[in-house]
């Protein structure tokens, strides 16, 4: 939560110290391929571990048979993902002094590129400089995940996840000198399991060997309020010409994974191994939403600000990522408690443990 906390005060900041010096007109908006780059790893990796935990076993449910399980997974960020190409961005009003500037999982003690913004009267407006964001050392995204599944005729099952809004729950935790809220969080997914190996003639008669496919489709979201995050032409030091409070703006996340996989696996007693190849393809999306406030200087008189107009929804991060996978892994069965543990091979390294509670 401190992480994520320095992020939000870190771009309060530098809106903050753009807009409060800015001349001319500024959006924010115009920060968008650069803050998009920035959180890129760190999106791909949380979008892609919502892919982890749906199964640790080839084995299909008998009909009825269920199981109710609970797992992490944790997604490494490659380390060729540290650093932001600044070159490749679309900002012609912008200069970055090196080509390279830490994203959000580089190194903390790396120094980001000096950042300056030109303007079209540069003769009488001086540029604006400032730094770059600093990287926050996150190494891994992670998801956790509560599902169940039960087992249908002809060899099939279905699986459910869900995790219900938490948002009531958690804001009841932060202190009441933080005026910071959790949206609605929650998340919600359904895959089915299917027996392969039944349809293949020899393979079918083999006892110990399992061969099922699977495909699923999982939703996360979530999202941060508050008076704390909230950026006003006051907090600007400006005038609001304008009907509006911008009492709707939000720190927005929305998440999405589907997932396919042939797994292979061995049905003997206490340790049971597990491969598979897959993929995986996620999409992320998160930004600041709701209105917020244009800043202009007021030609009349250049050290007065003000905001006669707004503009909806400014800043917005958008990521896909698909990955073709290898996993490998196993569970150690003990009884009806079910301990396991995967690793998926990709570009971005999953690792997935979890306990489970099944039966037939």
């Amino acid at each position: 939560m401190n992480k994520i906390t320095k992020i939000f005060t870190l771009t309060s900041f530098l809106l903050i110290s753009i807009l409060s010096k800015g001349q001319e007109e500024f959006r924010i908006g115009e920060l968008s391929p650069y803050v998009s780059q920035y959180m890129s790893p760190f999106a791909k990796a949380m979008s892609i571990s919502m892919s982890g935990g749906w199964a640790h076993t080839a084995k299909v449910h008998k009909t009825l048979g269920f199981d109710v399980s609970f797992s992490g997974s944790a997604t490494n960020i490659p380390e060729n993902n540290y650093n932001l190409n600044t070159s490749e961005l679309n900002m012609p009003k912008y200069n970055f002094s090196t080509i390279s500037t830490p994203t959000i999982s580089g190194d903390n003690n790396a120094t980001p590129s000096e950042i300056t913004r030109e303007f079209n009267s540069s003769n009488i407006i001086p540029p604006l400089q400032f730094d770059a964001f600093k990287g926050l050392n996150i190494h891994y995204g992670g998801m956790l995940a509560l599902q169940g599944a039960i087992g249908l005729p002809k060899g099939t099952e279905v699986i459910l996840r869900y995790i219900p809004n938490i948002s009531s729950i958690t804001n009841n935790l932060i202190p009441s000198d933080v005026d910071i809220k959790l949206e609605p969080t929650g998340m919600w997914g359904v895959g089915v399991k299917h027996n392969i190996k039944q349809w293949i003639p020899v393979i079918k008669k083999v006892p110990f060997l399992q061969i099922s496919g699977l495909l699923s489709y999982s939703k996360f979201y979530t999202g941060f309020s508050g008076n704390n995050l909230k950026i006003t032409p006051e907090l600007l030091g400006a005038t609001n010409n304008i009907n509006e409070n911008w009492d709707n703006q939000k720190f927005d996340i929305n998440m999405s994974s589907f997932y396919g996989s042939l797994l292979f696996s061995a049905n003997i007693p206490i340790f049971q191994p597990v491969i598979g190849i897959g993929f995986n393809s996620s999409y992320f999306e998160g930004g600041f939403k709701g209105n917020y406030p244009i800043v202009e200087i007021d030609m009349s008189d250049p050290n007065i600000y003000v905001v006669n107009k707004s503009e909806k929804d400014p800043l917005i991060i958008e990521t896909r990522n698909t990955n073709f996978n290898f996993q490998a892994g196993a569970r150690l069965k003990l009884g009806v408690i079910v301990l396991n543990y995967m690793y998926t091979l990709q570009n971005y390294s999953m690792h997935t443990a979890g306990i489970a509670v099944t039966l037939r």
